[in-house]
């Protein structure tokens, strides 16, 4: 009995030791998972009826952290996965977290300092406005719907100030063969005032997925087979030995109406000297027709011109999307995407394999749920 006594006795005070020191703190469990059916009129030169994974956005799941430090200070950290729902496969290299992963400080003063695996400032300040467009631009050569993070990364955001915010990240190399052998950096700025808001980023990697550091700030993400501007036209399929994005743009919303603008400039330089530049041109417009649902609409143009072989590919995009929005965590959404190429190019719709022609319709129907 005394010994049973003391166990209980020592539980309740190690309970309340444990409380005290977690009183503080607090972990979220969140998640999305979209899917849907899709039809497309030119796959591989067939049109195809297919289930499709993530019709609005890619599924994931993640722990969110946050531990109080006293003087305005708290300890954060974020991990999420991204998978699969038709599945049950990791998406990005198989990765446990391959979407996010990083730990830090934050100040109610001072800002966020994290480290780890991150969204650089293009991703941060330039992505929302490609979630509006509905869609990502070709193979995403601008990064905007974040199919590339920056690893070994170290990355300051200041808190708003009058409407002011900025963010800084820097990836390192990790490597004993270079300094900038396979690194990262980017910069990027908002100004949020009443219904506007304005945005502007850069992002630079050199020597991305480096035959030498393949570990380094840009890694395997780089190979992915649908990021084919990555690789040079020519038949030596080269990596980039450098890429830089510059965008700006941002929203003006008046009332029910979400007008917006974005505009980036993508240049590749490749190991075979090879070099291409891309501008992609986009406006949206999307309006709560009522409360439950939404109306989207967007066109996006983009325009590429290589230096050696001297082609100049072009896209012309037009986006509608109906979303209903079931409840605040479910909503069902039917969207059709049509593209058309010039300039010798296939059209492409990101998410599916390229047509065989310079015309592609894709349309889907959709559901997702957060959690």
């Amino acid at each position: 009995m005394k010994l049973n006594s003391f166990l209980v006795a020592s539980g309740i005070c190690a309970a309340s030791i444990c409380s005290n020191a977690f009183a503080q703190s607090s972990v979220t469990l969140y998640g999305l998972i979209s899917t849907g059916l899709a039809y497309s009129t030119n796959q591989s030169g067939s049109h195809t009826y297919q289930t499709a994974n993530g019709t609005y956005q890619g599924p994931r799941w993640g722990l969110r952290g946050t531990e109080d430090l006293g003087g305005g200070t708290s300890a954060i950290f974020t991990l999420e996965n991204g998978f699969s729902i038709l599945n049950g496969n990791a998406l990005n290299q198989g990765r446990e977290f391959g979407r996010q992963s990083f730990v830090g400080l934050s100040n109610t003063n001072w800002g966020t300092l994290t480290l780890g695996r991150q969204y650089d400032s293009v991703v941060d300040f330039l992505g929302l406005n490609t979630a509006y467009n509905w869609n990502g631009t070709i193979n995403d050569n601008d990064n905007t719907f974040n199919n590339i993070r920056v690893q070994n990364s170290l990355k300051y955001t200041t808190q708003t100030f009058k409407g002011f915010k900025a963010s800084a990240l820097y990836g390192f190399s990790n490597s004993a063969t270079g300094f900038n052998n396979n690194r990262a950096f980017s910069l990027g700025a908002s100004y949020t005032q009443g219904p506007l808001n304005w945005n502007v980023a850069y992002a630079e990697y050199d020597s991305p997925y480096s035959a030498t550091n393949q570990t380094g700030a840009i890694d395997s993400d780089y190979s992915a087979a649908y990021l084919t501007f990555n690789r040079s036209a020519l038949k030596t399929h080269a990596y980039a030995s450098k890429q830089r994005i510059f965008g700006t743009g941002g929203f003006y919303s008046i009332g029910a109406l979400k007008l917006g603008a974005l505009y980036t400039d993508v240049n590749y330089t490749y190991l075979d000297a090879q070099h291409l530049n891309v501008q992609n041109f986009s406006l949206s417009a999307n309006y709560f027709l009522r409360p439950d649902i939404l109306l989207g609409a967007a066109y996006v143009y983009t325009v590429g011109q290589y230096t050696i072989t001297d082609q100049k590919p072009k896209w012309n995009e037009v986006n509608l999307v109906a979303d209903y929005i079931l409840s605040k965590r479910t909503d069902i959404a039917l969207m059709l995407y049509l593209q058309q190429a010039g300039g010798g190019a296939l059209a492409d719709v990101e998410g599916y394999y390229a047509s065989t022609t310079n015309r592609q319709l894709v349309t889907t129907l959709g559901i997702r749920h957060t959690f």
